[in-house]
């Protein structure tokens, strides 16, 4: 089997990175830290006209490329979504572990998934890429972990540049009133990566007797050859120590730090799952004072929770059942919007098995999502899939074939009509499903109610698989000709028996 980590996707002059981290020679424990890991890479052509894709993969710590055309010398049509898989890959080698670099000469959006095929991992790790003005020479991890709450993290730090770099990764404790706990430097080459994992004293610079860590990093970059800014990216996955469980969630560059952030799910006690939100404060130098508002789906407020102050550098953690305010959150399904005052922040989003009204079927299920400064008038999802019934139920689809149901949330004052479009694999529009979504709500769509399945090829009642036995499906979101201007989020979740794992949408031109 050929192990992915890590992988970094530009377009054109944008950039879309992947991440895929902790890939281990060693299968012989059922938990997700030490399992071997590869990868799928979903893609969509975003443009106008076919594209012609290239894949360049760097290994970790080298500056080499080796080079795939995952098409054989052809094209993907506009509105089309293909995918490959690592393992053929041929000039790739078993137990990779490093980055890749795609080019097109059209703008593509792409989803990893991450999988395990070790007996037992139900869990299909979803993650996105960055667009060209995400690279930053300051990036956040938002959480990262050590052998806390049974979790470790382990995340990548890409060199978007073409010359070699240091970065510099600072680590906060939120467990010792969120001080620097370390700060260390590692050189990465051109467009190759450096995996941080947070069990290794070398990555992180924490003392040998740090075994338990609960805090955040913020990673800087300047050039080797003038300590000139340096663009990176990073993304990062959190592993279970005792299960079978992960969750994967991309790192935020200081341009998207806002002092609203939007938080597309909110839930406790419902469909068996709460969420909790990860806030960091981004400056080094001022205090966050932040506040969480819960929204109903009609937009409608629920409560509120906070204020809460966060030190320069540090990390605030929010369940969604417990708000200050004291409000009963029982049975709550909605949105957030954390506003802060003073400092910008970033956020991540978990859902996982709920505390108190968890179920069998959910209790692996682990999901991490990003939360948004902000939306768009166009969204793309380029992994969008429905199995059918005898499919998805079936006793052997153990983290097989899925069903992906997506969220949007209106970020307008005002109710919001939106065309979603669902894609098959060769760009055709199959189905297209018209929402009127209410200001500040959420509305919900999936294939089957956008009545997409079993067209074009597919199997029947399914979408984005097909009888020849090959794959591909997207979605694009688009604000309706009666408001073409507003702004809007989606998260997609995917979903099979007894796990899923969430991914945002991707603002598209």
């Amino acid at each position: 089997m050929k192990n992915l980590r890590k992988m970094l996707f530009p377009v054109l002059m944008v950039m879309l990175t992947f991440l895929l981290i902790f890939a281990s020679a060693d299968s012989s424990q059922a938990q997700a830290l030490t399992a071997p890991w590869t990868v799928a890479v979903t893609y969509q052509n975003v443009g106008t006209q076919p594209a012609t894709v290239v894949a360049n993969f760097y290994a970790e710590g080298s500056a080499t490329a080796l080079s795939f055309d995952p098409l054989s010398g052809g094209t993907i049509a506009a509105g089309a979504a293909k995918s490959f898989w690592i393992g053929n890959v041929n000039n790739v080698p078993a137990g990779f572990r490093g980055n890749a670099v795609i080019l097109s000469d059209q703008p593509l959006t792409a989803t990893a998934v991450q999988f395990s095929q070790q007996t037992g991992f139900k869990m299909r790790l979803l993650y996105n890429g960055f667009q060209s003005t995400d690279a930053s020479d300051q990036y956040f991890i938002a959480t990262t972990l050590l052998n806390k709450f049974n979790r470790t993290t382990v995340f990548s730090i890409q060199n978007t540049e073409n010359e070699a770099i240091n970065a510099t990764v600072r680590f906060y404790d939120a467990d010792n009133s969120g001080n620097l706990a370390s700060t260390i430097t590692h050189q990465i080459p051109a467009n190759s990566s450096k995996f941080i994992e947070m069990n290794d004293t070398n990555d992180t610079g924490l003392s040998a007797a740090t075994t338990v860590f609960n805090g955040s990093a913020i990673i800087t970059a300047v050039k080797l050859s003038d300590s000139s800014p340096a663009n990176v990216v990073a993304s990062a996955n959190e592993y279970y120590t005792n299960r079978n469980v992960a969750a994967s969630f991309e790192g935020v560059p200081f341009s998207k730090a806002g002092n609203s952030i939007y938080m597309a799910t909110g839930l406790c006690e419902r469909f068996g799952l709460d969420t909790f939100y990860a806030v960091s404060n981004a400056s080094l130098i001022d205090n966050a004072t932040i506040t969480v508002t819960y929204r109903n789906t009609d937009g409608t407020t629920k409560a509120a929770d906070g204020p809460y102050t966060i030190g320069p550098g540090q990390k605030r953690s929010i369940i969604t059942c417990n708000p200050n305010s004291g409000t009963d959150m029982s049975s709550f399904t909605g949105s957030a919007v954390i506003t802060s005052t003073g400092a910008p922040i970033v956020a991540i989003g978990k859902a996982q098995n709920s505390t108190n009204a968890g179920t069998a079927n959910t209790v692996d299920v682990f999901t991490a999502f990003v939360g948004e400064p902000g939306g768009a008038s166009t969204i793309s999802l380029s992994f969008v899939r429905w199995a059918n019934d005898t499919e998805f139920n079936a006793v052997s689809n153990v983290g097989g074939k899925q069903r992906t149901f997506i969220a949007i949330q209106n970020l307008e004052s005002t109710q919001i009509s939106v065309n979603v479009n669902y894609k098959d694999k060769d760009g055709n529009t199959v189905a297209t499903q018209p929402l009127t979504i209410p200001a500040f709500a959420k509305a919900n769509t999936d294939a089957k109610s956008a009545n997409a399945l079993g067209l074009n090829g597919m199997t029947t009642g399914s979408f984005g698989y097909y009888t020849d036995g090959t794959f591909g499906g997207a979605v694009t979101i688009e604000a309706a000709a009666s408001n073409p201007t507003v702004n809007f989020i989606a998260i997609a979740r995917g979903q099979n028996p007894g796990a899923g794992e969430d991914v945002n949408g991707v603002p598209t031109p």
